[in-house]
Formats: structure tokens, C-alpha cells, sequence
């Protein structure tokens, strides 16, 4: 990965540190080599038999302090660099266009940020220094193992092709077997997020067994994906375990033999003899981490791939901004490259006038309120704000610009202080409650177990859809964004709270550019522009009163509205 470029400095203090611990644990099969030549001489002088006892100690203890050392490094770094990526990933996703986000499910993205990520741990905490160690050790033993007798050498590397024969075979195809492991592991997480978020859902309209049945699906996929995985490779993995440490096999009888004939000491053969055990220890442990290595490149590879997903065009012009007006100038869009939602769409809306779009469902007007909040980037024409083209302004500008209150906003499972902070991290409690009671929200907050500092549920799901909505208007206001698009905003009114709604609403676009998307056409009676949008194209534009006249749609619509109120009794 590049970022190791970064921290080579941490790392190579892991390796060599682990280099060394892995040394200190085979200085035991020297000490225990000259207490046995000892033996064999039947030395009884106490004093040889100090120092090699001393070494064996010496070394198992070098051995766990330079073990925990060297992963104390590579732990440190492995978890700074998973913090770093999930940070830049981040923020590369808030540079997305909604198109590309939502081309995803949550389930997919939390198992990415989550799962994927921590993946990174294993690789630069246990496979950098750990198998470069593990490595590095068996071949110096076994240089040292051909300097005293190189036909022991030889003997000591028999089993090495067969091992690595059996190594490769494991590993043919290992990476796709992973790359699927991940993707049914994916799935299934997918699918348990939709069923724990959907179980209202699935509750009301009594679909419990069949949801259930797929999330089941979704976890025995997993489970024979994992279990596929496991079968095509353990009869190798176990092959190659047992085939490389059996190298005694074929040393004992070629020591035995040379020493029967006088061509090796005693002293040597007892040495060559446990450090071709020794050798191969380190090398078991090197391929216990084959599996995380095959899975590094699904994760580079995962990681890559949405870093090079498309951005919003957004550029970093710091041209002053002189006036609030919006302008669409021949704006041409298409979600996902699909039919086109608007083909040359030109309109304006005035700085602190309010500007309402109606029209029938699908029509594009809630498209248009996220066009202006830079959710997505256009194929053709121009948006502009005042003087400056939107494409040239950067996204955080964008959003300090736009203040975007739909009929869905969310609220996170924090306190209602911490939510309203979202929108202004500096606001004090004053600040936070006098924006409360201007949404006309301060008075229930304050009806609630800890007032401001009450916990709501996950989307505020512990409080009614008005309670919601004057929360995020509220949130609204203490941004003061100079252009307020209000998407749906009534659409969780009633005749007990709409007028609270209303009232908080009217605070909320004092003095602000505001455009009003809305069903209820009584609560855009005042606008000073409406805009009647059919089928992506502008039919009408005017006053109330006037497309009362000159817009057949509004008419109907207005008709529609009228019958609808009456029927209700309002």
C-alpha cells in the first residue's frame, strides 16, 4: 500500500525487532547443541553447563520481550493507519455524488468502513514483521546448517519443493475463493441491516417468515462460501504444515550415516540435527498468514476502488459571492444515466423572495433541491448563485451556502444538544435554545426526561413526526444559511401541529432565499414566484392568483387541493 511508504521509518524498527526476537527464539537450539555435546563427551564440569542454561533463558525471555515489542510497533501503526483511511475515505464519500453512494446499500458501506478496514490490522501488525522474520531466521540457520556440512544441508532442504509445491497449490485461486468469501459476507451483513431496520415494517404487514427466510439465505450463503473456501485449500494447508517440518526424516538418517563413517563430529551432527528442527518453526508460523496475505489484495483492491470513483465537479473559486439568486440556465440531468429528468431546465429564483415548485409526483421537483445542494452533478447547462457558477465553487462552500430541510431528515442517536450542534459546532446552549423556540420545539425538548440533553432514538424514532421535523428546522436555523430549500417540509403536519410548523418555518426563511417544494398548495399561497413543473419542463410561472388563470395544472391541482381539505374538515 502507498501509505506504508509513509511510516517505512515504524516499520522497519517491527521488522528488525522482530528479526531479533525471532533470533533470540532459536539461541535455545545452540545452548541445548552444546549441552548435549557435553553430554556426549560426559563432561561433568557444572561451569559448561551454566552458560548455555543461561542462554536458554536469555533467549526465551529476549524472545517475548522482543516479540511484544515489535508488535506493540506494528499494533500502533496498523490502527493509526486504519484511523487515516477511514478518515480520507470519509471524506472521499462526502465528496460523492449521491448517484455513487447510493449505488450501494448501508449494509455494504458499514461492512466496507467496518470490516474491510480492519482487515488492514493483520497485514502491517503480524504479516510485515512477522513473516519477513520468520523468514529471514530459517534461511540464515540453514546457510549456517550447509557451513558445517553441506551434504546435512542438502539433506535438510529435501522436503522444501514438496512443501512449496503444496503451498502453491493452496493458493491457486485462493484469492477469488477470498474475493467471494467477502462478497457473501457483504450480502449477509446487507441483509441483516435491512431486516433490524425494516422490522417495523415487516412487523405491520406480516412478513416476518419470509424476511427472515432471506436473511437466513444470506447466512447460509456465508457458511458455504466459508466452507467452500475451507475445503478446496486444507488438504494443502495441512500437506505443506506437515510436510515441511518432517525434514528430519531424511537429516537423522544422513547424519547418522556420515557420523557411522567417521565424516562428521559428534558436536556437529547433534548441531545440525536441532537446528534443522529449529528452522522450520519459524516457518510454520510464516504460513499460518497465508490466508491474510491472499486477502490483502481483496481489500487493496476494495479500498482502490472507491477511491476512484467519480467526484462531484466541484472546483476551489474563491470569487466573492455578491448576491443569493439562483439561476438554472439550460440544465440538462439524468439520474445514473437513465431517461433524463430535465432536458434545457431554465429558471430563477430571487434572493430573500420565496420561490415555490409544484407539480405532480416524479416530476423533478425534489431533484432540484438537491441539484442546489450539490448531491449530484449535472450533465449540461449551468446552476448559478449570484455571479458564481456552482461547479467552481467547493463543496464545503456548497454547503455553507444551502441549508436543505426535507420531509426525511435525520436525526442521530445522540442528545438533542449534539444534534443541533451538527449544524453549528460552536453554538452555546443559549444559541441552541433560542433557535428551539423559534421552531417551536423548545417547549416539548424541555417536556422530555433530561431536556436538551436527552437521548433520541436512531432517526429521532422515539418522537412523532412533527416533534422531527420542528428539530431539524430548528437545526436549520442555527446554520443560517443565506439560501433554505424546504423539501416536503409540512409533510408530517396535522391540524394539531401544523400551524406550530408553519410558525416555525416562516422563522426559518426571514430574510433568506428560499425555495419551497410542496403538496399542500395552501402553504405556498404567498409565495412570491411559483413554478409548475410537469414531466421536467416548466409550464407555468407566476403568482397564485395568476396561475389560477394561465396554468390548467395549477388549476386542477388547486381544485384537487380544495376538495381534499374540505374532506378532511379543515
Amino acid at each position: 500500500m502507498e501509505v506504508l511508504k509513509k511510516h517505512i521509518g515504524q516499520i522497519l524498527s517491527s521488522v528488525i525487532i522482530a528479526v531479533i526476537g525471532v533470533f533470540c527464539s532459536v539461541v535455545p537450539y545452540f545452548a541445548l547443541a552444546k549441552i548435549t555435546q557435553n553430554i556426549a563427551i560426559s563432561n561433568t564440569d557444572l561451569e559448561f553447563y551454566i552458560r548455555p542454561i543461561l542462554l536458554i533463558l536469555g533467549g526465551l525471555i529476549g524472545s517475548v520481550i522482543f516479540h511484544e515489542i515489535s508488535t506493540l510497533i506494528s499494533h500502533n501503526l496498523a490502527f493509526r493507519i486504519i484511523e487515516d483511511e477511514r478518515k480520507k475515505l470519509v471524506r472521499k464519500i462526502n465528496r460523492l455524488s449521491m448517484g455513487e453512494i447510493e449505488k450501494r446499500s448501508s449494509g455494504e458501506w458499514t461492512q466496507f468502513m467496518v470490516e474491510t478496514l480492519n482487515k488492514i490490522e493483520q497485514p502491517i501488525a503480524h504479516v510485515i514483521p512477522e513473516v519477513i522474520a520468520n523468514l529471514i531466521i530459517p534461511i540464515a540457520l540453514v546457510v549456517i546448517i550447509f557451513i558445517m556440512d553441506w551434504r546435512i544441508g542438502i539433506a535438510n532442504l529435501i522436503t522444501l519443493p514438496l512443501g512449496v509445491l503444496f503451498s502453491i497449490l493452496m493458493m491457486g485461486g485462493y484469492e477469488e475463493k477470498s474475493r467471494n468469501y467477502q462478497e457473501a459476507a457483504k450480502n449477509m451483513n446487507t441483509t441483516a441491516v435491512e431486516y433490524i431496520r425494516g422490522i417495523q415494517v415487516i412487523k405491520a404487514f406480516n412478513k416476518s417468515a419470509s424476511s427472515y427466510g432471506k436473511f437466513v439465505d444470506a447466512v447460509n450463503s456465508n457458511r458455504d462460501s466459508m466452507l467452500n473456501w475451507y475445503l478446496s485449500v486444507c488438504f494443502y494447508m495441512t500437506a505443506a504444515m506437515e510436510v515441511l517440518p518432517s525434514t528430519l526424516l531424511f537429516v537423522l538418517p544422513t547424519s547418522l550415516y556420515l557420523y557411522m563413517n567417521g565424516s562428521i563430529e559428534v558436536g556437529n551432527l547433534i548441531m545440525c540435527v536441532l537446528l534443522s528442527y529449529a528452522c522450520y518453526k519459524p516457518l510454520i508460523k510464516a504460513m499460518s498468514h497465508i490466508d491474510t496475505m491472499a486477502n490483502v489484495r481483496v481489500v487493496i483492491d476494495e479500498i482502490k476502488n472507491v477511491m476512484e470513483l467519480p467526484e462531484l465537479e466541484r472546483g476551489n473559486g474563491e470569487e466573492k459571492i455578491r448576491s443569493y439568486d439562483i439561476n438554472f440556465e439550460n440544465v440538462c440531468f439524468a439520474y445514473n444515466d437513465k431517461k433524463k429528468v430535465f432536458d434545457n431546465l431554465s429558471f430563477s429564483a430571487k434572493e430573500n423572495k420565496l420561490t415555490a415548485i409544484v407539480g405532480y409526483s416524479g416530476g423533478g421537483k425534489s431533484t432540484i433541491a438537491k441539484l442546489i445542494a450539490g448531491y449530484w452533478n449535472i450533465n449540461k447547462g449551468k446552476i448559478s448563485v449570484g455571479n458564481v457558477n456552482l461547479k467552481d465553487v467547493s463543496l464545503e462552500k456548497n454547503m455553507e451556502l444551502v441549508t436543505y430541510v426535507s420531509q426525511e431528515n435525520y436525526l442521530f442517536r445522540k442528545s438533542i444538544i449534539d444534534n443541533m450542534r451538527m449544524a453549528n459546532q460552536n453554538a452555546s446552549i443559549e444559541e441552541i435554545k433560542d433557535a428551539c423556540k423559534k421552531a417551536s420545539c423548545h417547549d416539548f425538548i424541555m417536556s422530555l426526561p433530561n431536556g436538551y440533553e436527552t437521548i433520541i432514538g436512531e432517526s429521532g424514532s422515539n418522537l412523532s413526526g412533527g416533534e422531527r421535523q420542528r428539530l431539524t428546522i430548528a437545526r436549520a436555523l442555527l446554520k443560517d444559511s443565506p439560501i433554505v430549500l424546504l423539501d416536503e417540509a409540512t409533510a408530517y403536519s396535522d391540524p394539531d401541529n401544523e400551524a406550530e410548523i408553519q410558525k416555525s418555518i416562516d422563522a426559518l426563511v426571514e430574510n433568506k432565499t428560499v425555495i419551497m417544494i410542496a403538496h399542500r398548495l395552501s402553504t405556498i399561497i404567498g409565495a412570491d414566484k411559483i413554478i409548475v413543473l410537469n414531466n421536467g419542463e416548466i409550464e407555468a410561472e407566476g403568482t397564485h392568483k395568476e396561475l389560477l388563470g394561465k396554468s390548467e395544472t395549477y388549476a386542477k391541482m388547486w381544485k384537487s387541493h380544495i376538495s381534499l381539505s374540505n374532506d378532511r374538515g379543515e
